[in-house]
């Protein structure tokens, strides 16, 4: 059962990146990204929700989303981040918003895969490389600050082990950072379950129990330093990690 199941869940990912994904991404391409996510992102979403659904086969028990009605109807501006567990976490944040993330570089070479997540606007980077982080965190700014457009990224940098968020510390802030000195919200954002879902080996676990929480925006004006700007975003999102782990960690 456990082999069909890992066949069921590969026919089913390239199915909807096939004729859901690909599609999507081959019409919007030429366009500018501004436009070219007004036609992705409702793929995205689409992808995502059965991919979870029907492909991993887990249950989102809980999808919380605190943001005002202005994010909620137009999230195309600020800077989301969220704790990192898996490959998961992406599908699991996209059935409630979908914005290019920072992504390590190494997904451009999965087929299709690194064809619909480049053209969607995601911004590879090299971990090793000094002269690509500079480049990104650039692209990021000009997005963000020139463009007005939203950013996505994993401030923990590699997925955390056991599945909790890595303290403040540990993390990378240079974004959030750029986001208070330019003005820009950061939408935290909460997961729970993913690391539970496939396994090192790509093995996948049925029935798992996921949660997310997207916390209301923050805004930097109501700080009165950079220091307590970043340690108040990245605690939202240990906040809601908390949370789930409560209300979910007893069904795993």
């Amino acid at each position: 059962m456990s082999i069909l199941l890992q066949i069921k869940a590969i026919i089913i990912t390239l199915f909807l990146l096939c004729f859901v994904l690909v599609p999507a991404c081959l019409i919007a391409l030429p366009l500018p990204l501004k436009y070219r996510l007004k036609i992705v992102c409702p793929a995205w979403q689409i992808f995502a929700t059965y991919l979870l659904k029907w492909g991993c086969h887990a249950k989102l028990d809980i999808q919380q989303d605190n943001r005002s009605p202005e994010f909620q109807t137009n999230p195309s501006f600020g800077l989301y981040i969220a704790n990192h567990q898996s490959f998961v976490d992406i599908p699991l944040m996209a059935t409630i918003f979908q914005i290019p993330p920072v992504m390590k570089k190494e997904i451009l070479y999965i087929p299709l895969i690194g064809f619909v997540a480049w053209a969607s606007g995601s911004m590879p980077v090299s971990r090793t490389d000094g002269g690509s982080r500079k480049k990104v965190f650039k692209m990021c700014r000009d997005r963000m600050v020139k463009e007005r457009l939203a950013v996505s990224y994993y401030p923990e940098g590699t997925r955390s082990k056991d599945g909790r968020p890595k303290e403040f510390e540990h993390i990378k802030t240079a974004l959030i950072g750029l986001a208070y000195n330019n003005g820009i919200p950061v939408i935290a954002t909460s997961l729970y379950g993913t690391c539970d879902v496939i396994t090192g080996k790509g093995k996948i676990h049925t029935g798992k129990h996921l949660g997310v929480i997207v916390h209301k925006e923050i805004y930097p004006k109501d700080f009165e330093s950079s220091e307590e700007f970043l340690r108040f975003c990245w605690n939202k999102v240990i906040e809601g990690n908390t949370q789930l782990r409560d209300q979910l960690g007893h069904q795993s």
